[in-house]
């Protein structure tokens, strides 16, 4: 059976909630229909997210998409009463004096709200050595830290709460959802058909005809494809560059009296949360989990994590116990005997070319990917930017009617430098 819209969107998770409601928003007429594989909506990467966001990048781009985004959110949830799990308890950077990062956030300071942590304050309130074991450091390349770098306007989120609020909007809007629907491919087709075997030839102008599914083929003018980690598999046969790769990643949820206890830790803030906190070495984080009573535990481990790609990516027990523990009873002794009582994994979309969004079209489909683990709490930009896109704007208007130039984040005439704070 053949289903015929306006638009198809292909993915349910936050860049194609916040793509289909802003291109409604601005388009009522269009007819909208958002394909997702799962049985509802978040539930791919954006429900395996370690939950997190900040407007701590290094390029201003990022900084943009991030800060706008964050702006939205926070209205969502004060001016339109929308509980999304939101708490401004901050991120926590642990530096050394004169190194890169104690650097760069030095310099991010000029451009959003960080302040400074005095260490002992850091170890008094969380528990966290910077005087370390010199054998123990020495052995696994561990360093102290000589002060904190608070981001003010960062915290924790419940992306699976933002993704029901664009649902909830959608569907008030008239957007169609289809779930359980697998793509199978898109089907390259000629402009002007000949009806002549062999179409499409190299002479011929293209375009995406029709999109293959469990359900059927859907049709429609136009295609969005925000499917993350599965856009290069779902394009590859059409030719089309999703410009992504996938690169696993895992969150560990431990607990224990002394990790409950550090939950409540705030520091610089009125949250009663402790901030989200970088441990100084390996890139090993802490992201608070109140409701769960329990810490989440992650790092962006990448040399000897490769770029293969599975279904259902399953967290390695062995990897906690070996690699992320030992760190982290270096750095406190909250952590000694910690029960894991939970773990999952999932995948982050890495465009390693700039570690920033791509949103570009080819053809008659606009494309969302390479969102390097940041897609949600970039998610309302990325979405204003890509109906910005599709309607042939320049300019793209964020939230806080902040003007994005959206061919930033495209592909011919991209201007985006290498983002260095990738979590």
């Amino acid at each position: 059976m053949n289903q015929k819209f306006d638009v198809v969107v292909i993915g349910a998770g936050i860049s194609g909630l916040s793509t289909a409601m802003h291109l409604k928003e601005g388009n009522p007429d269009l007819s909208i229909v958002v394909l997702d594989k799962q049985h509802t909506y978040g539930q791919g990467n954006t429900g395996k997210s370690a939950a997190g966001y900040r407007d701590i990048f290094k390029t201003e781009v990022n900084r943009k998409l991030a800060s706008s985004s964050i702006e939205f959110f926070k209205s969502i949830q004060k001016s339109k009463g929308f509980d999304i799990g939101m708490h401004a308890s901050g991120y926590l950077f642990l530096v050394r004096d004169k190194s890169q990062l104690d650097l760069m956030l030095h310099e991010l300071s000029r451009e959003t709200n960080i302040e400074t942590v005095e260490k002992d304050e850091i170890k008094n309130s969380l528990n966290i050595r910077y005087d370390l074991d010199p054998e123990q450091a020495k052995f696994m390349k561990l360093e102290g830290y000589d002060k904190g770098y608070l981001g003010k306007n960062c915290g924790i989120i419940e992306p699976e709460l933002v993704a029901d609020y664009y649902y909830r909007e959608c569907v008030k809007l008239g957007i169609q959802f289809n779930f359980g629907t697998q793509v199978s491919g898109l089907t390259l087709v000629p402009v002007n058909p000949l009806d002549y075997p062999g179409e499409p030839f190299i002479w011929q102008d293209k375009k995406i005809g029709s999109i293959e599914t469990n359900k059927g083929t859907f049709l429609a003018d136009e295609y969005i494809m925000a499917a993350d980690v599965y856009t290069t598999g779902l394009l590859d046969k059409t030719g089309i560059d999703g410009h992504e790769r996938p690169k696993k990643r895992q969150v560990f949820q431990v607990t224990n009296k002394k990790i409950v206890d550090m939950l409540s830790k705030q520091i610089h803030t009125t949250e009663g949360i402790m901030p989200f906190t970088i441990l100084p070495s390996h890139g090993v984080f802490l992201r608070p989990a109140p409701k769960f009573h329990s810490m989440w535990i992650g790092v962006a481990d990448d040399l000897a994590r490769d770029f293969s790609f599975t279904e259902e990516p399953q967290a390695e027990h062995d990897f906690y116990e070996n690699s992320i523990y030992q760190i982290l009873t270096a750095y406190s002794n909250n952590f000694e005997n910690a029960e894991l009582t939970g773990s999952w994994a999932g995948y982050y979309s890495y465009n390693t070319a700039d570690m920033t969004p791509n949103i570009f079209k080819e053809l008659n489909l606009t494309v969302i990917s390479g969102t390097s683990g940041s897609g949600i709490m970039k998610g309302d930009a990325i979405g204003r930017v890509a109906t910005a896109l599709f309607s042939g704007k320049e300019k793209a208007k964020l939230y806080g009617d902040m003007e994005f130039n959206v061919a930033d984040v495209g592909v011919n005439n991209r201007n985006v430098k290498m983002e260095q704070l990738i979590l």
